[in-house]
């Protein structure tokens, strides 16, 4: 299974995490469980507003595998929130 290293722009700063996701999975599919994990160590993403994965310099498609996005194991997604307007 690749790994992917992501790195949650948390509350207490940057924290790294690494994760295998199937090259079948979404990110709608395993992003959930890999936030609950987060917070299950006290780690809560900074910000209010729906999870973004940026890789790239682009937002990514929570919908289509990772692969289909040009994304390969070891890169590196930065996760984050984006700001809802109020």
């Amino acid at each position: 299974m690749p790994k992917y290293q992501m790195y949650f722009d948390t509350i207490s700063g940057e924290t790294k995490y690494n994760v295998d996701i199937d090259e079948t999975e979404t990110l709608t599919m395993v992003l959930e469980e890999i936030l609950y994990d987060l917070r299950e160590r006290g780690e809560v993403l900074k910000g209010d507003g729906e999870p973004e994965v940026i890789w790239d310099g682009s937002s990514l498609d929570f919908a289509t595998p990772l692969p289909e996005q040009g994304v390969h194991p070891n890169d590196v997604l930065r996760v984050s929130t984006i700001a809802s307007n109020g």
